[in-house]
């Protein structure tokens, strides 16, 4: 609900409210107030000015509402040609602006937007037109129910549309609409266009048409029919030729841009009847002649609800035309959406008056809104009525921004029903047609030129590039609208656009990136002569990145990707599988992957997976692809929800020694049982490289993995240096990593780490994930076990906010519990350098990464701490040994940053 400022007192519209500072809503929509009605001066008094001028723009919108309702009323009952509804065209009028009349007010109470407007569309008039074709096809040995049954057709399809869109309002579907093809909306739209054209030519030459073409050609070439249609011609050139010439010669003129197209529009009718008057021909023989309709009934208002009985109606044939009126709903609610984001666009703010000006639209409540006044409009005889996008748009470009206007818009149309003129004896037939004929133009134009809007394809005739296939889909929709119907267009091009989706997907590549591990490693910190290891040996690991939906369409590429990326026998050793941009799998592309692994398997090399959503790794291990996933991905996908069965007791996790404030969850969970919490935290871990493993949380788990089991083969199992052997020992077997060690590892001079350690306090029993202190400029030489840095999202980081509001993650932070691994320090190195050397030029505090004691390197961890206050009381010449040793390693982490996936 919308809040504003304690300053803008409102009262409900609607008697018995209280006054309120806030928008409220009830269930047909939004409760209206004072402030949206009447526009007002800075005192809060009726601003007259604004006043008089959302009253004339109702007026002007009333009066193309009352045009737009002879023209859908024209498409409903005379379009067919068939003569029991062509009888109605009268009462189908009156029939219209009743519907107008209580579309305009029914928004005006309860609308969002309080310069909008709902109302008949002649889209709808056209899918109802055909409909009609149908039931005098049908009807034909009982003509007296054809009329009946069309008014049935019209209230059942209408009550429908009204029920859907309530229940998509309150189910929060409407936005599912907007997932509609566009190329079949275009097709569609321009299936109805050439209808449309059809029947322009139809009605205004009194000719029955098929298709494009006249059923009798010497009909329609006899001297009445082709006046007609000339008369037709030249409306439709004066309606759309003129306006821009008036606005060209009067550029600076407000009324002849906002009234020159209406008055265009009506001055050919002017002109006619001003020449019959000269000429001294009456209606009678205008009638007689077939321009005009005949004078239909007495024109009562009440004739929409006593001419016909409902119970004359054949409801089988109603009932059998509900899937029709499916695609009737669909169109409607669709209708609805797409003007409210039309509007939306067009006008991002609201006017004055507004409560909440820069508030978002509600399209489920629009959707609301709409379909209880369908409801109420089916069940009185009225028809169906949806967000009029170009009637809104001119109302507020003409100065209406208040509900007053719409109001106004209401009142008139109102007084045109109740007024009962018979327009359908006095507009002329080719009146109607050139009104048809313009809306038709405009949207085959639209139509016909959409591939405009579209990227080029790939294919080419006679040198030129053709159209994108999504264009054939809307050519499709047009021509078997015409051949066959607009429904059977739109479903064609349902059909096509879903082949179309499967084939294009089928035919994408899913790999959207590819690495090697001997340019690429994993976040834990390697020595040099680990690193140049792997440049060398490092491309026996290939790292794929898979993008997008993966599914049987697909199957057929991700089998030969993964054959192609393992089919080097012999040298590559694992292939690891990243999904953290493969939105989802179904179960033939999860078989494959699992044919795919099994056959890597027979060939040597071993796939590992990681960085899937949990669905993903459901479809996997359902599949039998993932079979051993390590801890950190069982705690992973159990915190995210997935139900994983339980884990062998030899190999069952310690998970409930957690102490909830902050582990490390990149890190394995000790194995082992133990005797007591204590002894747990302190001396189980599990190393890295040890295990049979298939499936890891992130890439950097996966290729720290395989870094490990290569450096094993290719490195330590042949002769190396004593010190490289003995930070191999303590890397995987937990040991301590001595001073001579140490000191051979960094190239310093021997007794440098005895001179330095008075200088420090030795922290010899540090519990896994036990958290530094740097409060204050600190290093920690590492002597056993390992250090992890970390990244943490506090709850009042603004991004956690944003990932809630987009139903995202956070880069880099998912599945670690708001944590990111940036690195893990192994005996050796040195860390807290950053703040230890910046010192007052540290850009943000909070950037800093946490220093957390890991659980992967050993059971516990020695660390030596130097304050800066210590540093300061060294001697020169040991200052100047340690100035060279950070240098090293600063240098060194850059080196392992350069590599790092």
């Amino acid at each position: 609900e919308a809040q504003t400022g304690p300053s803008a007192v409102m009262e409900p519209l609607l008697p018995g409210g209280a006054p309120s500072v806030e928008k409220r809503h009830g269930i047909f929509g939004w409760w209206p107030l004072w402030q949206e009605v009447i526009p007002r001066d800075e005192t809060g008094s009726p601003d007259k000015a604004l006043l008089v001028g959302n009253v004339g723009a109702g007026v002007m919108i009333g009066i193309r509402q009352g045009l737009s309702a002879i023209m859908t009323a024209s498409l409903i009952f005379t379009s067919a040609g068939i003569p029991e509804l062509d009888d109605m065209f009268g009462m189908g009028i009156s029939m219209m602006w009743y519907s107008s009349a209580i579309a305009a007010v029914w928004y005006g109470l309860f609308g969002r937007m309080q310069f909008g407007l709902i109302g008949i569309n002649d889209v709808i008039g056209i899918l109802w037109g055909t409909i009609g074709a149908e039931v005098g096809l049908a009807l034909a040995e009982e003509p007296e129910k054809i009329a009946p049954t069309q008014l049935a057709v019209i209230g059942v399809s209408s009550v429908l549309t009204g029920l859907s869109s309530i229940l998509f309002g309150q189910l929060g579907l409407g936005k599912l609409m907007l997932l509609f093809p566009q190329p079949v909306t275009s097709g569609f739209l321009g299936s109805i266009g050439l209808f449309i054209f059809k029947s322009s030519l139809q009605i205004s030459s009194g000719v029955k048409f098929r298709y494009l073409w006249p059923v009798s050609f010497p009909d329609f070439c006899k001297v009445q029919p082709l006046a007609r249609v000339a008369c037709m011609f030249g409306a439709l050139f004066f309606m759309r030729n003129v306006p821009p010439l008036l606005v060209k010669a009067f550029p600076k003129s407000g009324p002849v841009k906002k009234l020159g197209g209406l008055v265009c529009q009506l001055l050919p009718l002017f002109f006619f009847f001003l020449a019959a008057r000269l000429a001294g021909v009456d209606m009678d023989e205008l009638t007689d002649e077939g321009w005009t309709y005949p004078k239909q009934g007495s024109g009562s208002p009440l004739a929409i609800w006593t001419t016909y009985d409902l119970r004359d109606a054949d409801w089988t044939f109603v009932v059998s035309k509900i899937p029709s009126m499916g695609l009737i709903v669909m169109m409607s609610v669709l209708c609805t959406m797409t003007g409210v984001l039309g509007i939306a666009g067009k006008f991002p703010t609201g006017p004055s008056g507004d409560p909440a000006p820069n508030e978002t639209i509600d399209y489920d409540r629009e959707l609301l809104t709409a379909g209880w006044a369908d409801l109420i409009l089916g069940c009185t005889g009225g028809i169906l009525v949806f967000h009029r996008l170009g009637s809104t748009v001119q109302l507020r470009l003409d100065g209406g921004t208040h509900r007053i206007a719409i109001f106004t818009c209401s009142i008139f149309c109102f007084g045109l029903f109740l007024s009962g003129l018979p327009l359908g004896h006095v507009i002329p037939t080719w009146f109607l047609g050139g009104l048809f004929m313009n809306s038709s133009i405009a949207l085959m134009q639209d139509a016909l030129l959409s591939y405009r809007k579209l990227p080029l394809s790939n294919y080419t005739l006679f040198g030129k590039q053709l159209p994108s296939m999504q264009y054939g889909v809307t050519i499709a929709c047009i021509v078997l609208g015409i051949v066959v119907s607009p429904f059977a267009g739109i479903f064609t091009g349902l059909a096509l656009s879903v082949f179309i989706f499967l084939w294009q997907s089928s035919q994408s590549e899913p790999v959207s990136g590819v690495t090697s591990g001997n340019l690429s490693v994993g976040r834990t910190k390697r020595p040099a002569w680990e690193l140049q290891c792997l440049r060398k040996e490092g491309d026996r690991i290939i790292l794929l990145f898979l993008q997008g939906q993966l599914f049987f369409g697909s199957a057929d590429h991700i089998s030969k990707t993964i054959h192609v990326a393992t089919s080097e026998a012999g040298r590559v050793k694992f292939c690891i599988l990243s999904f953290a941009r493969v939105i989802g799998i179904d179960a033939s592309a999860a078989a494959v992957v699992k044919a795919s692994v099994s056959k890597a398997e027979r060939n040597g090399v071993k796939v590992l997976f990681c960085r899937m959503s949990p669905e993903v790794f459901k479809e996997l291990s359902v599949a039998g692809a993932i079979k051993s996933p390590d801890q950190p991905t069982r705690k992973v996908m159990k915190d995210r929800g997935v139900d994983i069965e339980e884990i062998e007791p030899s190999k069952r996790t310690a998970e409930d020694t957690s102490n909830g404030d902050g582990h490390e969850h990149s890190e394995h969970v000790p194995h082992a049982p133990v005797r007591s919490l204590q002894r747990r935290m302190t001396c189980e871990f599990t190393p890295i490289g040890v295990g049979t493993f298939d499936a890891f949380d992130t890439e950097s788990d996966a290729l720290d993995f395989c870094n490990d089991v290569l450096l094993e083969e290719h490195f330590y199992a042949k002769g190396v240096d004593a010190y490289k052997l003995a930070y191999r020992r303590a890397f995987t077997k937990g040991q301590r990593l001595d001073e001579a060690n140490f000191e051979a590892m960094n190239s310093l001079p021997r007794g440098t780490l005895d001179r330095l350690r008075p200088f420090c306090k030795v922290m010899d029993s540090l519990n896994h994930y036990e958290i530094l202190d740097q409060t204050q400029p600190t290093l920690y030489f590492i002597m056993r076990g390992a250090i992890s840095q970390l990244e943490e999202l506090s709850s009042e980081d603004e991004n956690i906010h944003r990932s809630v509001m987009l139903k995202a993650e956070v880069k880099g932070f998912a599945g670690r519990g708001g944590k990111r691994l940036r690195a893990r320090y192994t005996p050796g190195h040195v860390v807290g350098k950053t703040k230890f050397f910046v010192g007052q030029c540290l850009v943000d505090q909070s950037m800093l990464p946490t220093l957390q004691v890991s659980s992967r390197v050993a059971g516990y961890c020695e660390v030596w701490q130097l304050r800066r206050s210590s540093w300061d009381a060294m001697p020169s010449d040991l200052k100047s040994v340690m100035q060279e040793l950070m240098l090293f390693q600063v240098c060194d982490d850059r080196q392992h940053a350069l590599m790092c996936e």
